[in-house]
């Protein structure tokens, strides 16, 4: 069995720390900061990330699924963690219990259950509530907020730690997104006016740490900007980041063609010259997408190269025709900085180039690709 891996992810967590002070040095004044780690960090690692974040000082972990919670404490995270997509029956207040996870509430059946199995506890559990203020998803509605705290007004077994709601458009400044900052508000001012005192009120993601200042309330929640990606291409620049992931692999074997030869599957590419093609070991069963056929750039030897071709299961073709002595062995960086300052393949390019967001392309690097983590960057 082959040592040497096809391609790796390496995870620069020093990186990872400058996004993070970066963020805060944004923040309002007071405002605590939440690493999203769910879908395993975006694919960076879960365990990994979290562990860094938490030696950092992160305030609070946020996952998706009870199991994605259970596994950073398996890991050794003791830092608080919200179950972003909450609980659903019965069954998971068990677990919720004994890995001490901080379940958000949305849903009126679910809340009565937990205000049942809580009577009598001496810890009590602690809580999030979300409020749908016209994201169209998960929450209670605005109106529902009044009659919620008076069902909760003497459930000694729950503690109401946070409030929260969610952005439906985060990565511009509109109308829409201030009167949902405006519904929001409200709300926190019936629980206050009811005798609560959430100490987490959030409301404001990646996006929304940008264009909503006035949202930052007590924590913001920051998932893909953590990783070095903001959440669109108008938002590049607003925010000092650098990529956590590169991704590359080494080019297994190089070959020359005339012109008029077709290349890869479907014919949907011909050399209109002599051309010097490389050969990737990576595709889309590694999560490389099939849609950046004829579309995508790598970078060999600090040089954009081309895609040629379409993507394959397990091989990508790179044009490398002048380039030089391109060799066996040499690194195709597939995503992130090249040696040249300035020289990079963004996950929001990437994005762009596929028609999708950066945070698919990150979720969607599989667990065939090796991840690597140490510290690859200065300043």
């Amino acid at each position: 069995m082959s040592k040497v891996p096809r391609a790796v992810a390496y995870i620069d967590l020093h990186a990872l720390e400058y996004n993070c002070q970066s963020i805060r040095s944004h923040l309002s004044p007071g405002a605590g900061l939440l690493g999203v780690v769910k879908a395993d960090a975006y694919g960076h690692g879960a365990v990994e990330i979290s562990k860094k974040l938490e030696s950092i000082g992160i305030d609070y972990l946020g996952v998706a699924t009870i199991d994605e919670g259970i596994n950073l404490r398996s890991g050794g995270i003791i830092k608080p963690i919200l179950i972003m997509s909450g609980i659903f029956s019965w069954d998971d207040i068990g677990p919720v219990i004994r890995y001490d996870l901080t379940p958000v509430v949305y849903d009126r059946a679910i809340l009565v259950k937990l205000v049942e199995a809580t009577r009598g506890f001496t810890k009590p559990l602690r809580i999030h509530l979300k409020f749908d203020t016209g994201m169209g998803r998960l929450g209670f509605q605005p109106y529902e907020a009044r009659e919620i705290a008076q069902m909760l007004d003497d459930a000694r077994g729950i503690h109401v730690e946070g409030l929260m709601s969610h952005f439906s458009v985060s990565e511009i400044r509109d109308e829409y997104g201030l009167l949902q900052v405006t519904a929001f508000r409200a709300i926190i001012d019936t629980f206050r006016s009811a005798g609560f005192d959430p100490a987490y009120i959030h409301m404001s993601n990646s996006g929304a740490i940008i264009n909503y200042p006035e949202a930052h309330f007590s924590l913001v929640r920051a998932g893909i900007s953590l990783y070095g990606s903001h959440p669109s291409l108008s938002l590049e620049g607003s925010l000092p980041l650098r990529q956590v992931m590169k991704l590359s692999a080494r080019i297994a074997f190089c070959r020359e063609f005339p012109a008029g030869v077709s290349l890869s599957y479907g014919r949907t590419f011909t050399t209109g010259r002599p051309s010097k093609i490389a050969y990737i070991p990576i595709g889309y069963s590694d999560g490389y997408p099939r849609s950046l056929s004829n579309k995508g750039a790598v970078l060999i030897n600090d040089t954009r190269c081309n895609i040629v071709g379409r993507v394959c299961m397990d091989w990508i073709l790179a044009d490398v025709t002048g380039l030089g002595p391109v060799k066996s062995g040499d690194e195709a960086v597939l995503l992130g900085e090249g040696d040249r300052e300035g020289v990079r393949v963004s996950a929001n390019e990437m994005a762009e180039n596929a028609g999708t967001i950066p945070y698919e392309i990150l979720c969607k690097i599989s667990r065939r690709i090796e991840r690597v983590y140490g510290i690859f960057t200065s300043g």
